[in-house]
């Protein structure tokens, strides 16, 4: 687990390019308006884990960027069950996380959301960053 190496993944999804279509990336996947990417390794040793990596990637960049917004999921499920479509990135985060931490991206008009997948029963929870210049409303 390397926080550093994920630093360094977040400030490359706040400078590049967005795709032009939604799909797979390098980096994870992505669309117009957004990047999403796996955080530390792909194989976590428990939930707990997860949470403190979480963590600790919030407080660095609480530490360059002040303190996140702190919200979850439960305006975005709302809309779902009034009928309400939930475009990408907001789908994603509402299908995988529970509790949400966003930071503005100073000076590059971009916001960076961290959060835990894990709501996938199938799937153990991991981290995960959006990357996007999208307004979730």
């Amino acid at each position: 687990m390397d926080i550093a190496k994920d630093l360094d993944l977040i400030d490359l999804l706040c400078t590049l390019d967005f795709p032009a279509e939604h799909g797979d990336t390098d980096v994870g996947r992505g669309g117009p308006g957004y990047h999403i990417a796996r955080l530390g390794p792909d194989d976590w040793p428990g939930a707990e884990d997860c949470y403190a990596y979480e963590t600790g990637i919030g407080e660095r960049l609480t530490e360059r960027w002040g303190a996140p917004l702190r919200w979850g999921t439960v305006t975005l499920g709302e809309r779902l069950a009034r009928g309400e479509h939930l475009a990408e990135p907001w789908a994603t985060l509402n299908a995988q996380a529970t509790d949400m931490h966003t930071w503005e991206a100073n000076g590059t008009g971009r916001s960076v959301t961290v959060a835990v997948a894990d709501r996938e029963d199938e799937n153990r929870p991991h981290p995960f960053v959006v990357v996007t210049d999208l307004n979730p409303l």
